[in-house]
């Protein structure tokens, strides 16, 4: 996920409709377009937001203290989060 533009991707979300950003977000993780759905209904997070907490997930420099800060940070963020890993775990 190195490669993936965190900042012009949040910046398309607020303009994408929910099911073209779930669809892009489905096509770069291992995620099905449904599940991605589900997460963001569940945890009642905005687009923007959701792209917000995928980029502190990703981002290499953060210690996990500064990850956890920031989503918590984000309206619904662990929320989100919790749904995803629920997923994974």
């Amino acid at each position: 996920m190195a490669d993936i533009d965190w900042s012009d991707l949040a910046e398309k979300a607020a303009s994408q409709t929910d099911a073209e950003l779930n669809t892009q977000m489905a096509s770069l993780t291992s995620l099905k377009v449904t599940e991605i759905d589900a997460f963001i209904a569940e945890s009642n997070i905005s687009n923007a937001n959701a792209i917000k907490v995928l980029q502190e997930i990703n981002a290499a420099t953060s210690s996990n203290c500064q990850k956890a800060t920031a989503i918590a940070n984000i309206n619904n963020g662990v929320g989100f989060l919790i749904r995803i890993v629920s997923k994974v775990v």
